[in-house]
């Protein structure tokens, strides 16, 4: 079997949105909004929380943390400005971000919050660690507050 090209997370959240953003739409006219955004939530969620826990190291957090980071920075996508903090704390600033700016094209803004940006807290959760956020460039703000808390050293 040939290897696969290797994608960043960006190229594969375009090719998933393809298929989610349709797919989304039908069942929020099939089950309502509310009912479709909390299945898509639950489902992809838990997936996320299972696949960072079986990569997630005991004590292992800050790395898989950093990776994240790095992985969702291939490419250029996302302009980013680390802020001081305690030893257990990642603080990062996006102020721009490409993720937001696919789905903005895309008309389709809160539905890239659901597929991306709620996705964070699931990721935390799975890495055993508390994210803090009160804002993303993806519901209008001019950046998101990345607060990783109980990162370990």
């Amino acid at each position: 079997m040939r290897d696969q090209p290797k994608l960043t997370l960006l190229e594969r959240t375009k090719i998933q949105a393809e298929v989610l953003v349709p797919l989304i739409h039908a069942m929020e006219d099939e089950l309502g909004r509310e009912q479709a955004h909390r299945l898509v939530r639950q489902t992809l969620g838990g997936r996320v929380r299972e696949s960072i826990r079986a990569a997630t190291p005991p004590g292992g957090a800050r790395d898989t943390v950093e990776s994240l980071i790095e992985i969702s920075m291939a490419g250029g996508v996302l302009d980013t400005h680390r802020l001081d903090g305690a030893e257990d704390e990642i603080n990062l600033d996006v102020t721009r971000c490409e993720y937001a700016e696919f789905f903005e094209q895309l008309d389709e803004p809160e539905l890239g919050f659901l597929l991306v940006c709620s996705l964070d807290y699931d990721f935390a959760d799975g890495a055993g660690v508390t994210l803090e956020r009160s804002q993303t460039i993806m519901e209008g703000s001019d950046h998101c507050d990345f607060r990783f808390r109980g990162i370990g050293h």
